[in-house]
This record gives structure tokens, C-alpha cells and sequence, in this order.
């Protein structure tokens, strides 16, 4: 039984149980039964129309169920939709505390309801609202076809979710068996009183020669919850260009716009550029640039924007490993555009801890914001009932000092601060059983001791925070990446930001000169702060402060 309150609509996704007819009934009080067939080959977003403060009945003949909400709320920027959970009950913004509070979600940093998510689509600000829209597999906590789920706020914090927006194409829905694929990543660009959407279509052929094409869409939407129909803008790839071809991002330059893709050129990894006048209408210009380093088999996700007078781009590195052993890094340029040419001056990885990938960004206000996407590349991933598969990075306000892009989390982050615990200086700290496992620290130095910071303990599990012969690093012990290195390029450490949120750690250093991002899964809600240095002294401030939760 649900009860559908101030809400006009349900929506499930359902698929038949094998070799059967399933299908979904809705029964209401007033007698209305609504009836629905489930998908036979793929899940099927069934939607049925509801009545105001009524309940129903749901009734399952061959079929189930993975993900399901009440939406048609007048007033859905602000309320959102309510989630059902596996009882089919409600779960409303004001049981989503509770829905959220284990020892493998984050506390403040955006994560789904539930199951797999991915890359950060669609940053924007709307009408009042910052828009995040991203990967979503609502189905399953692994990557599959793709969907775009979306979510709203006001703070670019505390989230609100909306209905899914994009699903995979119909024929992968139909014959799920011989095809994968989907809305894959895109970005939006803001004009007056519309939103322009543009995104890659992704259609794999599972058998024989695992054929795939990818093709560029657009659409656009005036309220960002109704969207017209997809056109595609471009299916045809460079010469010398590989399958991988996604990711579109767009940057304005005088009258030009520009769209970069992802893609590789004839054995090397390339970041492409398009241009329009109006657009809709693209045409190839050249590659944007082409990353002359062995292994990376192409970029994913690009962008490239103008920042304190400077061009930057970014892109992932697909199925690259680095000296140190870090899987699919993300690099970023910074250099001069001239003469309709990028000449890049300098470049440095995105994030030093290899567990942030995807990254996108968005202007607003004279602020350059970027979220990227919490990545699990070393296989640690918990799997539990109801649980969830990534989750986003703090958002990141970006700038370009001497050359080097500098991150720290926007100024916002800073008003979920709860109880100090913790203000000291020139001693080693001990503290454990930290409420929550929610915390962050903030520490002052003024030399170059080493030191060794324990942030997370799980059993024998350990992640730490360490400078050793000058290098300060990300290390964990008696996990799957315990053997790889994630060394920060910064040097001189003298301010060190750290925020621990259950299984997501965030290390911010010299004011954003390097970010490192890596997740450690503890199956506790208590954590752990510890500090030894070989000249304690050095440490002139050393604060610890819980962190409220977003939800």
C-alpha cells in the first residue's frame, strides 16, 4: 500500500521474470485499476497516473521491481520525488537521514538513493537551482546502461532528487541481450530562458566483433524536468579517429562556439574540437590537443574553459597506469588560446589520490565550480542491501596560480562545521571513536617534519596522510591498493584541509595546490584521528571538527 500525498504520478521500472509476461497493477481506493506491462528483455519505466492523497495498491504478476518514486509535485524543485523502498513505503526527504546513515554512505557528499552512479553531467545554475545531473544505473550497484539521473539545490549541498531524465535507447531496452549502451556523459549550457543539452549515444553489439558507435545528441528543456526529443548533431568521426568518440562540453569564444570530445587519433589520445554558430550545425576543426604518453587509450570526459586569464583543459585518462601505479588519472592544461590554437604551457594531474575521475565544471557568479566523480578503479566497493556504488567529490571552486590549477571546496562546505573536538598545537593528537566518522581537520605548519596522519582504521586497515623525504602522499595498508603510490605534487606543504565522510576521504593542500581523493571503507561509524611527526612542534594549529549531514 502507498499512499500517494501531494504527488500525481508513479513510476516504476520493471522487467518481466525470465520466459514471462510480467506486468505491474495499480489499484486505487476509489476503484481505478491501471495495468501495465513490464519489460521483457530490460527493466521498462512504466509511469501511472495518480489521484492527490489517495492510496494504492501495488500488485506484481511476473515481474519485479527496482526503483521506484511518486513525482508530479507541483512543487518538485522544492520537494522532490519520494522514493519507494523495497516494501514499496515511502521514503520521503524526511526519512532520507535515516535511509542514508551506514557505514558505507557518505554524510556530505552527494550520493544516490541507491545502487550505481557515475559521471557528473549537466553542471549547471537554472532558475534559482544548481542542476547536477549524472550516470545513473538505477538497477544494480555496477555499471550497465546508462540513464541520467538529476538532482537540485540551492547551496550546492543539500541535494534534492529528481525523476530520471534520459534512458537508454529502445532498442537496447528491447533486445538487452544483444545490446548495451545509453545516454552517456554530456554537459548544458544556460541561454536566457532555455537549457541546451548535449550528450553522447553510446550502442554496443555484445557479440562478435563488439561493435560500437557513439553519436552525439542535443535537446533542450525550459524547466529542466520536461525535454523535447533528441537530434543528433554529429555520427561522424575524424579520419584516423578511434571508436571512443563522447563527452561533448561547450565553451564560448567571441562568436564561435566550440565543443570538445574525447576520442584517440591514430594511436594517441586526442581531445577534439568542433565549432558552430548556432549551436546545432558542427563542423571538425582540429584536435584540440594530442597527449603524446604511451598507454592511455583515449580521453574521456574534456572540458575547457577560460580561468583567471587563462584557457584550461581537462580530461580522464582511460585505462592508463601512472609510475606510481595509479589507475586512470585525470590531467589537466593550462596554456593560451591563439589564433584559434590551444598552446599549452604547463599541465599536472587533477588529483593526486586517483579515486576522483569524470570531473566536470560550470560557471556561476564569477566562480569556476567542478564536481568530479568518486571512482572505485581498485575493486573495493562494498556491496550491501540498499547500498550505493560512487558518489560525487566535494564541489570545488577552481583557480590558475602560477600555472598550476588550484582547487579547494567552495566556501559553502565550510557551514556544515559542527562541534570542535579538537584545537591543539605542537603535540601529536590521538583521538578515536570521532562521532559519526564524519569529520574535518584543519592543520598549520611551519616546517617540514615528517609526519604520519592515521585518518581511517578499520580492523588491520589503515589510510593515512604522510610525508616522508619532503613528499607528502596518500597511503593505505591491508587493501586492495596498498601497493600503489598517490604522491601529491606540491611542495613546501604548509596548510593541509582533510575531510573524512565514512568510506570518502578528501585531502586539500597549500590551499588547493593539490587535491587527492580516496575511498577507504570502514564498517564502523566511529573514526579516527591520529598525529605523529618527528617535530610535533611544528604544528601550529591542529583543529578537528564534526561535520553535519547534508541529508
Amino acid at each position: 500500500m502507498i499512499h500517494s500525498m501531494q504527488y500525481t504520478q508513479l513510476e516504476v521500472f520493471a522487467i518481466s521474470i525470465k520466459d514471462k509476461a510480467g506486468k505491474v497493477t495499480v489499484k486505487g481506493q476509489n476503484g481505478a485499476v491501471m495495468e501495465q506491462n513490464a519489460g521483457s528483455s530490460y527493466y521498462r519505466r512504466l509511469i501511472f497516473s495518480l489521484e492527490q492523497n489517495t492510496d494504492y495498491e501495488i500488485f506484481l504478476t511476473d515481474a519485479k521491481i527496482t526503483w521506484a518514486y511518486l513525482s508530479g509535485n507541483e512543487n518538485l524543485m522544492e520537494e522532490g520525488i519520494c522514493y519507494l523502498d523495497d516494501n514499496l513505503e515511502n521514503v520521503g526527504k524526511d526519512r532520507l537521514a535515516e535511509h542514508y546513515d551506514t557505514c558505507y554512505r557518505e554524510q556530505y557528499h552527494f550520493v544516490p538513493f541507491v545502487n550505481w552512479m557515475n559521471d557528473p553531467n549537466g553542471l549547471c545554475w537554472y532558475q534559482g537551482n544548481y542542476h547536477m545531473f549524472y550516470q545513473l544505473n538505477p538497477h544494480d550497484q555496477k555499471w550497465d546502461n546508462m540513464y541520467w539521473g538529476h538532482a537540485v539545490s540551492r547551496d550546492l549541498l543539500h541535494w534534492t532528487h529528481l525523476p530520471v531524465v534520459f534512458e537508454p535507447q529502445e532498442r537496447i531496452l528491447e533486445h538487452a541481450d544483444e545490446f548495451v549502451g545509453g545516454a552517456f556523459s554530456g554537459s548544458a549550457v544556460v541561454l536566457e530562458d532555455e537549457v541546451l543539452f548535449y550528450l553522447t549515444r553510446h550502442f554496443e553489439l555484445l557479440q562478435g566483433s563488439r561493435e560500437v558507435t557513439e553519436t552525439q545528441t542535443m535537446t533542450r528543456s525550459r524547466d529542466l524536468l520536461h525535454f523535447e526529443p533528441e537530434t543528433t548533431i554529429i555520427d561522424t568521426k575524424p579520419q584516423g579517429c578511434t571508436p571512443d568518440f563522447r563527452d561533448p562540453k561547450l565553451l564560448k569564444i567571441g562568436n564561435i562556439w566550440y565543443m570538445v570530445l574525447g576520442s584517440a587519433i591514430n594511436g594517441k589520445a586526442a581531445i577534439l574540437l568542433y565549432r558552430s554558430e548556432d549551436m546545432e550545425h558542427w563542423s571538425y576543426d582540429s584536435p584540440l590537443l594530442i597527449e603524446q604518453q604511451n598507454g592511455v587509450r583515449c580521453f574521456e570526459c574534456p572540458d575547457f574553459y577560460e580561468l583567471d586569464g587563462k584557457y584550461v583543459a581537462a580530461g580522464a585518462w582511460m585505462e592508463h597506469y601512472d609510475e606510481n601505479g595509479r589507475y586512470q588519472m585525470s590531467r589537466t592544461y593550462i596554456g593560451d588560446w591563439k589564433d584559434g590554437k590551444f598552446e599549452i604551457q604547463s599541465s599536472g594531474w587533477f588529483d593526486f589520490g586517483s579515486n576522483c575521475y569524470a570531473m566536470q565544471s560550470f560557471e556561476h557568479e564569477g566562480r569556476r565550480i567542478c564536481f568530479g566523480w568518486v571512482s572505485d578503479f581498485y575493486q573495493e566497493h562494498v556491496v550491501i542491501e540498499n547500498g550505493a556504488y560512487g558518489s560525487m567529490t566535494l564541489p570545488r571552486e577552481m583557480h590558475v596560480r602560477k600555472n598550476v590549477l588550484c582547487m579547494e571546496p567552495v566556501s559553502e562546505v565550510y557551514s556544515l562545521l559542527d562541534e570542535t573536538i579538537c584545537s591543539e598545537k605542537g603535540k601529536e593528537i590521538s583521538i578515536s571513536d570521532i562521532r559519526g566518522n564524519s569529520y574535518f581537520a584543519k592543520l598549520v605548519l611551519n616546517g617540514d617534519s615528517d609526519f604520519r596522519l592515521l585518518l581511517g582504521k578499520d580492523g588491520e586497515k589503515e589510510i593515512l596522510l604522510v610525508r616522508e623525504n619532503q613528499i607528502v602522499s596518500l597511503r593505505t595498508i591491508g587493501t586492495a591498493s596498498e601497493k600503489i603510490g598517490f604522491p601529491a605534487d606540491a611542495e613546501a606543504v604548509r596548510y593541509i584541509e582533510i575531510f573524512v565522510d565514512r568510506r570518502v576521504v578528501e585531502v586539500y593542500l597549500n590551499h588547493g595546490e593539490a587535491a587527492g581523493t580516496k575511498l577507504f571503507y570502514n564498517t564502523k561509524k566511529e573514526g579516527v584521528f591520529e598525529l605523529k611527526a618527528a617535530k610535533p612542534e611544528e604544528f601550529s594549529q591542529i583543529e578537528i571538527c564534526t561535520m553535519k549531514s547534508i541529508w
